[in-house]
């Protein structure tokens, strides 16, 4: 005995295919689209994926590179609240916010501090940017950076703690030294920020 369907009945099941269809299309879009935000994501620098974002949309971006949805692991603000600061100490990194917007990434290779270092590439998530530049805060010194990215547009900190600003780039890089003597003196920290034009 052969079944029949009615025509009410023939077109639901077309619907349901056609669903279906719209929703392997919208999934292999939406994969897609993720492939192509993986790799241009693990190709970016911290600078890259977080200035200019607002607080929400930097913290969403933090916790994919994180792997979960934990928030700062502490907050500071100044001036009125209208600077905050966002520390990751877990991750190596503090995201300054100015009126809401991020304006500046400190990055922490060697500190006394309860940061880690930070490092590129890995991370407890498996998706963390890289240095901008090409700085390894692993290997390079103040010799290399400089070798790397030619002169600064200034340089200080004698007695304190010396460090090199490259204004055009929208970085300050200090290290682990009170002179300039040190050509080899390891990395203790970055600042990144929207390079001038």
């Amino acid at each position: 005995m052969a079944t029949t369907t009615t025509r009410p009945e023939e077109e639901e099941e077309e619907r349901q295919n056609e669903d279906e269809k719209g929703g392997a299309k919208t999934s292999a879009i939406t994969n897609a689209r993720a492939e192509e935000e993986e790799d241009a994501f693990s190709s970016s620098s911290v600078g890259t994926l977080l200035l200019g974002k607002n607080k929400a949309e930097a913290r969403e971006t933090i916790e994919r590179w994180r792997g979960t949805a934990n928030g700062p692991t502490s907050e500071k603000s100044f001036q009125n609240g209208e600077i905050l600061y966002e520390n990751y100490a877990d991750l190596g990194f503090s995201v300054e916010f100015l009126r809401e917007s991020v304006d500046c990434v400190h990055l922490y290779n060697e500190t006394k501090t309860d940061f880690v270092p930070f490092r590129g590439g890995g991370g407890k998530g498996g998706k963390m940017p890289s240095l901008p530049f090409g700085i390894d805060f692993e290997e390079d010194t103040a010799k290399d950076v400089v070798g790397k990215l030619g002169e600064p547009t200034s340089k200080g900190g004698t007695g304190v703690q010396i460090f090199i600003v490259y204004e055009m780039l929208g970085i300050k890089i200090s290290f682990n030294a009170l002179d300039w003597e040190n050509a080899g003196a390891s990395i203790h920290s970055m600042a990144v920020w929207k390079a001038s034009d």
